[in-house]
């Protein structure tokens, strides 16, 4: 067989939070075929294979030193799509914006989104995405009808709930360490509209913030709550809880989608990270929070009588597209769930953990879960909560900074939670 690393470079593979890296064969087929022919060369010459797609996943199981990464990207085309039923199929490079674009019209929408619409539907999977919706749509896992995958064997799959069962209860979830997912057929969910009527509530402590959002959670589709997670003292946890529902107005218009090219209407989103990386830290985040508790500023634009699901649910990719280069050295992407019975003193006490340390997070996330209506081979889901923390890593401090997370895990375990 031919030797494809011929005149082949590495190349350096970030994580998402780019704190660290592998130096990679990087392959991108566009045809199913060359997928076939990496996985015939990998078998004949002892390498491994790590698939990646969009590069959006929290942990950094994307890389492989000296190895091959399979970036399936260009695998992105839709195969099938019924506006009747709401089941797409697709190829697995194809990513969630495409779908959206593609289907929104027909009133249907991607039943169970992440903050960001890059993600692809392989990597969706792997990861079994959640989004705003995970109490009342769950996982993506719950709405797959089959996925086609390509194993070390080099043989093709077809996964379904009746057919490779076990494959596709390991395969979603499975960090895309099982095989490559080169198609996958979803159901779409139907709505009344392309838009939401969004709503808030602030609350002064992450008591009064978890109390608030029992109340509304049930009755709301997307909920999420910023949480300060540097404020100590009464004021630990405080934030505020954005929730909405969709209209009933039948309006599919996709506005408020594209990417503003400017932050704040002047600072070219091209700069943003060169600016960040001189004044994103602890002193500048806390003034940031400040603003955000005492004006609402930066999620103002959701709290509308009618705002766009694009607009609404991909607040991060409208502010801040490059967050993950804001950071000089990285970020560690830390995200545990707790049952809800304890979240408020595990939570309490993970953030009180950070600051002894003097390793705050940044920027904070609190969304409301149930139980996952199937057994996913690793299962994220609880009733209960989530908080996402973004810690910045500090080179010259990285063992105290892996003490942390060794005593921020023990918490987890001790009041019954686990970590994505």
């Amino acid at each position: 067989m031919q030797n494809i690393l011929d005149n082949k470079s590495k190349q350096k593979v970030y994580g998402w939070g780019r704190s660290t890296y592998s130096n990679s064969f990087v392959f991108c087929p566009s045809e199913i075929k060359e997928v076939h022919n990496i996985v015939a060369f990998s078998n004949d010459n002892s390498f491994r294979i790590a698939c990646r797609a969009a590069g959006r996943s929290y942990g950094d199981n994307t890389l492989n030193d000296d190895q091959i990464v399979l970036d399936i990207t260009q695998l992105n085309k839709i195969l099938k799509w019924d506006s009747d039923t709401g089941i797409i199929t697709t190829q697995g490079g194809v990513t969630i914006e495409q779908v959206l674009l593609n289907c929104v019209e027909s009133g249907w929408v991607f039943p169970a989104m992440p903050g960001t619409r890059f993600v692809t539907m392989a990597g969706a999977l792997s990861n079994n995405v959640h989004g705003k919706n995970a109490l009342h749509q769950g996982y993506i896992g719950e709405h797959v009808k089959f996925f086609k995958i390509i194993l070390a064997d080099n043989n093709v799959y077809y996964c379904s709930r009746e057919q490779n069962k076990e494959l596709f209860y390991s395969v979603i979830s499975g960090l895309g360490l099982i095989g490559i997912i080169i198609e996958v057929s979803l159901q779409l969910k139907k709505v009344p509209s392309y838009y939401v009527a969004g709503k808030v509530s602030s609350h002064g402590s992450f008591r009064s913030l978890v109390e608030g959002y029992e109340k509304i959670k049930h009755e709301y589709e997307y909920s999420i709550a910023w949480v300060d997670a540097i404020k100590g003292g009464a004021g630990l946890g405080r934030g505020e809880i954005n929730y909405a529902n969709f209209i009933d107005d039948g309006d599919f218009k996709i506005t408020g989608h594209d990417i503003p090219k400017n932050i704040f209407g002047f600072i070219s989103n091209d700069w943003v990270p060169s600016i960040a990386k001189i004044f994103l830290n602890t002193t500048t985040m806390r003034f940031v929070n400040w603003l955000q508790v005492n004006t609402g500023n930066m999620s103002s634009d959701i709290q509308m009588d009618k705002v766009s699901l694009s607009k609404y649910h991909y607040l991060m990719d409208m502010k801040f597209p490059k967050y993950n280069y804001f950071f000089k050295d990285g970020f560690f992407l830390y995200q545990p769930i707790l049952p809800v019975e304890n979240t408020v003193i595990g939570y309490e006490e993970l953030l009180s953990i950070t600051h002894k340390y003097g390793f705050y997070s940044v920027m904070s996330a609190l969304k409301a879960y149930r139980q996952q209506n199937e057994n996913f081979l690793l299962s994220f889901s609880l009733d209960g909560y989530s908080i996402t923390l973004d810690i910045p890593k500090n080179p010259n401090r990285i063992k105290d900074q892996v003490k942390m997370f060794y005593e921020m895990n023990d918490c987890v375990i001790k009041y019954g939670g686990k970590i994505y």
